[in-house]
């Protein structure tokens, strides 16, 4: 008789001996291995705990019950089977689940039969207009290849809506839109105060590579509402809502959060950069122009991702170390977009790119609310453009985009 079979034979008789003498329970040489198989191959959480949407850069994104945005619905509040609806303007999100593993969920960008799955922690890139997403659980763990047609547990849909603008990419870094309307009076940098714009949130300043520590005034419109800097709350009676920051060389990431009685809530972010040429320190943001690219970025060959200065025009060498032209570039470093023309140089003044005209402050940054030029005014849009025919408030704007007095 063959050996193995012996082998075998032997040990049936083995365990079929104890087992009479032992109790059942004794013996888990086989049980305890198919039990790990079912566990890993079916899923028992067939609905999602909580759902939550976050930009690129981690920021939330609010839930809505309606598409007037007026109804928020927190993480761990959703059911399956619903609709949510929301808004950001980040190009890109992502989707953050709790309950089930992450292998026996998949989300799709679209509804025809075709559409596949994609992993529950892919970026989703959103499209002009409103994305639909599909959030779908499955009881066995689905295909690679698994289409919109195939059937599921539970799915949640949730309708984005993007409020950014293609023409840059100034959207992933920052997400006003996904706040409620409450906003800071003032907000300050030693002193100096940096101007706030109602469509943003994130703020960049520069200061000497020699300052370690500055101090952060954040006043609210409201000054019954919570005011947290980075985590510590401040208020007025016993700091006046200032609070001190020690400051890394390079780039420091501060979170400044407002809130008010009914858990409505804003997240300012304030980038300060360790390391300028400024000792005075300089600030950024879409609705000012009070910065240039540091002459200490400014180099005699070309190097990639940093400013340059040629012939005494600024140029922005890419990853490949060569000049942009005829396109938009989004310095994180400054929070502006700038156009660098044909030739490599940054545009100042007023800008036609694709059928729409753009102002560049005299530091190239992208300008957008009202402004003044040669005694006339004009209005531009948080994406840049320049309104005409139209009326902004009571003002109206001629084809030329200046307010008719």
């Amino acid at each position: 008789m063959n050996k193995n079979l012996k082998r075998i034979i032997a040990l049936v008789l083995a365990i079929g001996t104890v087992s009479a003498i032992s109790p059942i329970t004794k013996i888990n040489l086989l049980t305890t291995k198919a039990y790990a198989s079912t566990d890993d191959d079916e899923n028992d959480d067939t609905t999602l705990e909580s759902l939550e949407l976050k930009t690129s850069s981690g920021s939330t994104i609010k839930l809505y019950k309606n598409e007037s945005y007026n109804d928020k619905v927190d993480k761990d509040d959703i059911s399956a089977g619903d609709k949510y609806y929301a808004k950001t303007s980040s190009k890109t999100i992502n989707i953050d689940i709790d309950g089930p593993k992450s292998k026996y969920v998949k989300v799709f960008k679209g509804s025809s039969s075709s559409t596949k799955g994609k992993s529950i922690s892919d970026d989703i890139d959103l499209s002009s207009g409103s994305t639909t997403l599909t959030v779908r659980v499955y009881k066995d763990k689905p295909d690679s290849d698994v289409k919109y047609n195939d059937d599921y547990e539970s799915q949640y849909i949730i309708k984005v809506k993007y409020t950014g603008s293609d023409s840059n990419d100034s959207s992933d870094s920052d997400d006003s839109n996904s706040y409620d309307d409450i906003y800071l009076d003032r907000l300050s940098v030693e002193g100096d105060n940096i101007s706030l714009s109602k469509s943003k949130t994130t703020y960049s300043y520069n200061v000497a590579s020699n300052v370690d520590e500055v101090t952060i005034k954040a006043v609210p419109d409201d000054k019954d509402y919570t005011v947290e800097i980075n985590g510590d709350e401040v208020n007025e009676d016993d700091d006046k809502f200032k609070k001190d920051v020690s400051l890394d060389k390079g780039t420091n990431k501060i979170e400044v959060k407002i809130e008010n009685d009914d858990n409505e809530e804003r997240v300012y972010t304030l980038n300060i950069t360790r390391g300028g040429t400024s000792s005075t320190g300089t600030s950024s943001g879409t609705t000012t122009a009070d910065s240039t690219p540091s002459t200490a970025d400014a180099v005699s060959t070309l190097k990639p991702n940093q400013w340059i200065q040629v012939n005494g025009k600024w140029q922005y060498n890419d990853s490949t170390g060569n000049p942009v032209k005829n396109n938009w570039f989004y310095d994180r470093s400054y929070g502006k977009s700038y156009f660098l023309q044909a030739d490599g140089s940054m545009a100042t003044g007023w800008l036609s790119y694709g059928s729409k005209w753009y102002y560049l402050g005299s530091d190239g940054g992208m300008q957008t609310g009202w402004i003044i030029d040669g005694s006339k005014y004009y209005y531009l849009y948080a994406d840049g453009t320049m309104a005409s025919n139209t009326s902004i408030g009571e003002y109206k704007l001629g084809s030329d985009g200046a307010w008719i007095r």
